[in-house]
């Protein structure tokens, strides 16, 4: 398909400022309610809601500075581990939330399913500019009765874009920081005419890699809301990235003790078949993708909504990321579908490469029968399309690939004797997903509420390999379908405390690529995970307090990781509970001083010995990998209305490689401090400007950050083999500043 550009984008949303648009508000999954009192820098809100929940309020967003993503933002909230590969906020990141991966965790911007329909990944590229988000709330147990997801054990992060303004001005904000970051960014706002408001931005951001090469990004946001006087709103938001990156190596835990700082890629080097070993020129990461949600909100009558919400998700792009270049053996005519008997080159770049299309739509009905009780209904469809292919591609002299993106139809893919494409893989995934809730709330009194609900979800999986260097063309078919009922309960036994009780039963779909890996340990069966989380908040206008234990049981726990030549796998870990503590404190210090801490504790145990690589492992009583179980932070900050600083101190504790526990990786401590000037002006023609500056790593601290590849067993046991683990590197001290600017 032909790519996009950011001119013919800006056009189709310009011709779009006539069309009417929703209040992001309307869907719950994608709503925060930050009216009450923020404390903690905006590092915590009141909360009521009976379920653990943490919410970064838009004052922390700015205050944490930088050009860094929306996830990168959570990294000091209470149950969520967040490793981002650097502080450009371009790159990969990895999360864990209570023992759950990043792919187990529901992610939607403005009630849009982001993870990635196939693997459930999350991409940075999909989370627009950070300085358009509004807030973020993460609930870090439960799924929302009304979530849009397929692929979510339990936990869910949202975020909301910020609503037009209703007064005309722009905004103009430039970074600058370390390894020649520059991000520049402008929005401009129409402000309100007869109910109509919209702004539209764009951002332009450069960087070198603080290990290998350069990177880039340009970004194309609109939003337009049109509110009546009946409460009637409708909000058109679209989003679009085009990005060229270089990816990050891996190292081994031994590569990483013998050289901390080694980017490992010294240059176009050859491993003894002649193949490309490790160079920042074919490591690539091109990729576009836009997301389109048209969501309009009715007031049917007085205690009577409906919320209507089409979305439209389109990405186009690749990765190549292994630890070699990939190669071709010509010494045999065929290979899988293929006469390789002409081959003139053993070395080719491989991307592999996806193409999504991802129509869905979310309604739901609100009525408020009476005094007493709420009830909402809904129904979300989706039907995910996703053509993954990986072709080879011929590397230039220079080391370069001939052609950098790899979408099906390029010239300088090599073609067979018989003058068809080689494919590593060539697959077509439809993903039709159904699901439809009811929800009563039951105000029983100022003290109690109680909530239970009923969900079922309904989820095929349609597989087409069109064969390739390994598979011969077939057809494939799964489907997955379970009832999910919820409940919990509040209890305010005092004006400023309350009690509450959640328990939430959650459907893991597995991921699309089961359908065509023969040597994934995976069953036809869904991950299923049932969700007790115990909690006590302590809320005034000084000080906010929250204390929650949870236990989850999962069946089936699916674990992802890569193969040697870095492709997808699932591995099937059998019964997993996970079961913690998680505190979180903030609130005000006399001085114009605040404070906020939050503590986690994750007991994440493995209940089964595991079948792999044609034999048995014991991991039954192992922890599972890539788990810290202690994390803590504390934070200080200053805010006098001029001057603003904070200083963050962040403890992660050991976690493990593998999961029978043979490779530990030690916990680290590492320390930021980020402050601002709230710059004096006459306000005749500038409202506001802020000057932004910190460091991220203060002390420079040398750590592996997070496993990027579990292995099932880094020690040779019962006969099996021993397997390399890779982590990522945690990025150097960097620095930052940046000028902001409102009209």
């Amino acid at each position: 398909m032909k790519r996009f550009s950011i001119s013919a984008v800006a056009l189709a949303v310009l011709a779009a400022l006539s069309a009417q648009a929703a209040d992001t508000s309307s869907t719950d999954v994608g709503s925060i309610n930050v009216e009450g009192q923020s404390l903690g820098g905006g590092m915590m809100v009141q909360e009521d809601s009976a379920k653990a929940r943490s919410t970064v309020t838009k004052e922390a967003i700015a205050k944490l500075g930088g050009a860094t993503n929306s996830i990168d933002r959570l990294k000091y909230t209470p149950g969520i581990n967040v490793n981002s590969n650097d502080s450009v906020g371009l790159s990969g990141f990895d999360y864990t939330m209570r023992g759950m991966n990043s792919d187990q965790i529901g992610l939607s911007i403005d009630g849009i399913p982001i993870n990635d329909s196939g693997n459930y990944a999350s991409y940075p590229n999909l989370l627009g500019d950070i300085e358009n988000i509004d807030g973020m709330f993460v609930t870090q147990g439960s799924s929302e009765m009304d979530g849009p997801h397929i692929g979510s054990s339990g936990g869910n992060i949202a975020m909301t874009t910020r609503r037009p303004s209703k007064e005309p001005g722009a905004f103009v904000k430039q970074t600058m920081g370390s390894n020649n970051l520059s991000k520049t960014f402008a929005r401009v706002e129409t402000g309100e005419h007869d109910g109509f408001s919209a702004w539209m931005s764009y951002s332009h951001t450069e960087a070198d890699k603080w290990k290998g090469q350069g990177q880039r990004a340009d970004k194309l946001e609109f939003n337009t809301l049109y509110e009546d006087e009946g409460g009637n709103s409708s909000n058109l938001i679209v989003k679009f990235n085009r990005q060229d990156l270089t990816n990050y190596n891996t190292a081994s835990r031994d590569q990483f003790n013998s050289d901390p700082r080694s980017d490992y890629r010294h240059g176009i080097t050859y491993n003894s078949d002649g193949s490309v070993a490790n160079d920042y020129k074919i490591d690539r990461n091109p990729f576009e993708n836009m997301t389109i949600s048209f969501t309009q909100k009715l007031q049917l009558r007085d205690d009577l909504s409906l919320t209507i919400q089409p979305y439209y998700y389109y990405g186009n792009g690749g990765s190549f990321n292994g630890q070699t270049a990939s190669s071709l053996s010509s010494s045999s005519d065929r290979a899988g579908m293929y006469d390789l008997s002409d081959l003139e080159s053993n070395t080719y770049y491989r991307p592999s490469w996806t193409q999504t299309w991802r129509p869905g739509i979310t309604t739901k009905l609100r009525w408020d029968i009476n005094e007493e009780h709420s009830l909402d209904v809904g129904y979300w469809y989706e039907r995910a399309r996703q053509r993954q292919t990986q072709p080879y591609i011929n590397i230039n002299s220079d080391g370069n690939p001939a052609e950098l993106w790899g979408e099906p139809g390029g010239s300088n893919q090599v073609k067979d004797a018989n003058g068809n494409v080689v494919q590593g893989r060539n697959q077509n995934t439809t993903t039709p997903a159904h699901r439809v809730w009811v929800q009563d709330t039951w105000f029983f009194s100022p003290e109690w509420t109680f909530s239970g609900g009923l969900a079922y979800e309904y989820v095929q999986r349609r597989g087409e390999n069109h064969g390739s260097l390994s598979a011969a063309p077939a057809r494939t078919d799964a489907t997955y379908h379970e009832l999910l009922p919820s409940f919990n309960a509040s209890w305010k036994f005092v004006p400023e405390q309350q009690l509450f009780y959640n328990l939430t039963r959650n459907m893991r779909t597995p991921m699309n690529y089961v359908l065509y890996n023969t040597g994934d340990s995976i069953n036809t069966k869904p991950e299923l995970s049932w969700n007790n989380e115990l909690g006590w908040r302590f809320q005034n206008e000084e000080m906010l307090v929250s204390a929650t234990l949870f236990y989850l049981t999962f069946e089936n726990r699916q674990l992802s990781t890569k193969d040697a030549d870095n492709d997808d796998i699932l591995i099937n870990v059998g019964d997993v509970v996970n079961k913690g503590l998680e505190l979180e404190w903030g609130g005000k210090l006399p001085y114009n001083l605040n404070y906020h801490t939050a503590y986690t504790y994750t007991d994440s145990e493995q209940r089964d010995d595991i079948s792999a690589k044609g034999g048995t492992l014991s991991t039954s009583g192992k922890e599972l990998a890539n788990v810290p179980k202690n994390m803590f932070n504390a934070t200080l900050g200053y805010d006098d209305g001029l001057f603003y600083g904070n200083f963050t101190g962040r403890y992660t504790g050991a976690f493990y490689g593998d999961l029978t526990n043979d490779q530990k990786i030690g916990g680290r401590t590492v320390y930021d401090l980020g402050a601002g000037i709230y710059l004096p002006i006459d306000k005749k023609i500038v409202k506001s400007a802020t000057l932004r500056f910190g460091i991220n790593n203060l002390f420079d601290k040398e750590y592996l950050s997070s496993a990027r590849t579990v292995v099932t067993n880094s020690v040779a046991q019962n006969g099996l083999s021993a397997d390399t683990p890779y982590y990522n590197i945690g990025e150097e001290r960097t620095f930052y500043a940046s000028l902001e600017t409102t009209f």
